[in-house]
């Protein structure tokens, strides 16, 4: 059986929740925006589901909703920022923000984030660049779950690394991926009672699988073998390595919600103007998107798409008929929070 929840529905559900948990009202409203865009965009492993990530490290106190970042170095283009363990996504706009206001003026910004949290999709973060005319690129660290190619044991996170470049039409090209492949997606398969597909996980001993509950013990693989492993690394190194913060080895693992997680973000802002002009680049950056949707489909493809193509089709299309959760998946979502005190029983029937 699967549920539609329109949009707003799905927004409330999550401020919700969220202030029963004692997040602040203007940070709640960021984290659900980021849950919903997720959702909507059809990344469900960021969106909505995520929730119960956030709540539960609220619940065990790893999260620390109402603290505020420090910013602990600062120089015309760059800033060292203190996340203080707050909640992700409020932290990250913080710094994507500070990234963009530093390129109008300076041409460049960078800011590295550390002591942060949970983000959910970085594409939230890399469009809300864009959005202001500049070029974005993000970069997370996680949980060491992700073995290196030829490896049989954990060495760095998932590590996303998200771009997003201004265009004529003022959508956004858009590109998100995480560089190793996502343990949500083994929960989600678990929640579903379905297989995982194959090059995903490794068991406990290194070897591969495609059982979730196996893969809850063991390693997840990088996307894209050599690629992946290579990206990921300079993932954690903009991320961790650049704050003096943990990346790799370091970063506390994903079941250990006793002390700090203190994953790193990374977000740096380029302003065309001070290259060959904003006008001149988003003419270029729509003439390169045009071109590529104009390239003949291969065999089995009904055409060439580029980087957030699927994603806002997805978003249109969930718009006008909502966000899909099979039965299973939702009550499950709703177990979670109940357990660590929310009071979800308005939502189990919808």
């Amino acid at each position: 059986m699967e549920l539609k929840i329109e949009a707003e529905r799905a927004r409330t559900f999550c401020l919700d929740v969220l202030d029963q948990v004692g997040v602040p009202t203007a940070a709640a409203q960021v984290c659900a925006e980021s849950l919903i865009d997720a959702s909507l965009r059809g990344v469900d492993s960021h969106g909505v589901a995520l929730l119960t990530t956030y709540v539960e490290r609220i619940h065990s106190g790893q999260i620390k909703p109402g603290e505020q970042w420090i910013i602990r170095r600062e120089g015309p283009t760059t800033a060292l920022c203190d996340g203080q363990h707050g909640l992700g996504p409020p932290l990250a706009c913080d710094a994507v923000d500070l990234a963009v206001e530093k390129a109008q003026n300076y041409g460049l910004g960078a800011v590295s984030l550390f002591d942060s949290n949970y983000l959910g999709a970085l594409s939230f973060y890399v469009r809300r660049i864009a959005e202001r005319g500049a070029i974005g690129l993000c970069t997370a660290n996680a949980t060491p779950r992700v073995a290196p190619f030829g490896g049989r044991q954990g060495l760095h996170g998932t590590n996303p690394i998200a771009y997003a470049a201004p265009t004529q039409t003022g959508e956004p090209l858009v590109f998100d991926t995480a560089t190793g492949h996502a343990a949500a997606r083994i929960h989600q398969a678990l929640d579903e009672g379905r297989a995982l597909n194959e090059g995903v996980a490794l068991d406990a001993q290194g070897e591969a699988t495609t059982d979730p509950q196996t893969a809850l013990q063991g390693w997840l693989l990088p996307v894209g073998g050599t690629i992946g492993y290579g990206l990921g690394l300079l993932a954690d190194l903009l991320s961790g390595g650049l704050t003096g913060g943990p990346c790799g080895k370091d970063v506390p693992p994903v079941t250990d919600m006793t002390g700090p997680y203190g994953c790193g973000f990374f977000a740096l802002a380029i302003d065309p103007e001070c290259f060959g002009g904003g006008d001149v680049f988003a003419e270029r950056c729509s003439f390169l998107v045009d071109s590529t949707r104009a390239v003949p489909p291969a065999a089995g493809f009904d055409q060439v798409r580029v980087p957030g193509d699927r994603a806002g089709a997805e978003q249109e299309h969930r718009l006008s008929t909502g966000i899909p959760f099979t039965a299973r998946r939702w009550q499950a979502i709703l177990d979670r929070l109940a357990a660590c005190d929310v009071d979800v029983e308005g939502w189990r029937s919808l």
